[in-house]
Parts: C-alpha cells; sequence; structure tokens
C-alpha cells in the first residue's frame, strides 16, 4: 500500500527533520572553523559569518516550524491509527515525541535533538510498515 494513500502529514514532519540537519550541519561547520578572532583571510571570515547566520535562520525557522511538527505528527498518527487502508496502527507512545518537542518554547537545545531523532525514527518506521510514499510527482 502507498503511504500516501493513508496520510500525507508526513511531509510535515519530514521538512522539519530536514531543516533541523541543516541546523546542526552548519552549526558544526561554525564550531569546526572555530569563532575565534582574528580570521586569518577574508574567505575564512566570509565562510564564518555565513555559517553563523545560517544556524541562527535555521534556528529561527526550525522554532517556528515546531507547531506544523506537533500538528503534522499528531494528525499522522491519528489517520494511520484510524485508517483501515493499512495494517500498521502506530503506538501511542508514539505521541511521546510531538509532546516532548513543545520544549522547544522552553528548552531548544532538549528538544531539537528529540525533533531529529524521534521524527526520524517515526518516519522510519512508518515506511517499514507502510511503505515509502512514490515521490513521482517530483518528475
Amino acid at each position: 500500500m502507498a503511504a500516501n494513500s493513508a496520510s500525507r502529514w508526513w511531509y510535515g514532519i519530514a521538512v522539519p527533520v530536514l531543516f533541523g540537519v541543516v541546523l546542526y550541519g552548519f552549526a558544526f561547520l561554525f564550531l569546526f572553523i572555530g569563532p575565534g578572532e582574528p580570521a586569518a583571510s577574508d574567505s575564512e571570515l566570509i565562510i564564518k559569518v555565513l555559517s553563523l547566520a545560517t544556524t541562527a535562520v535555521m534556528a529561527f525557522l526550525l522554532y517556528v516550524m515546531t507547531v506544523i511538527y506537533v500538528i503534522s505528527f499528531v494528525l499522522d498518527w491519528w489517520y494511520l491509527s484510524k485508517s483501515s487502508l493499512v495494517e500498521w496502527s502506530p503506538s501511542g507512545w508514539y505521541l511521546t515525541i510531538p509532546l516532548v518537542s513543545l520544549s522547544n518554547f522552553g528548552i531548544p537545545v532538549v528538544a531539537t535533538p528529540v525533533v531529529i531523532l524521534g521524527g526520524t525514527y517515526y518516519l522510519h518506521a512508518r515506511s517499514q510498515a507502510v511503505g515509502r510514499p512514490s515521490l513521482e510527482w517530483l518528475n
């Protein structure tokens, strides 16, 4: 059974996970290059500034997208658990992931890994049980 026939709310889970991975990638780049001063060259300074700016923008977008993530997660869980198109009914324990993700409004350092790892785990379990979605609409 195709995954998109049961629910398309997984998009709202996958996009914040992707934003979280990009956030950590640019934050790691900034920390790897080092925030020390002075920059050895102009290109190093540009990379430092762009990686820090991108980290800040991605962190803000992930902060805003937390609401979309939580709503999409709960709706996808609900539709899959009530759907007669699929045999898999996700456990109620999966709902602890969006519940903990709401702490992004208070403690983002704790919630961002939960958004990334919890969303990835749920999407992996979902794809194993329901099937991978068809991406033919991208062509």
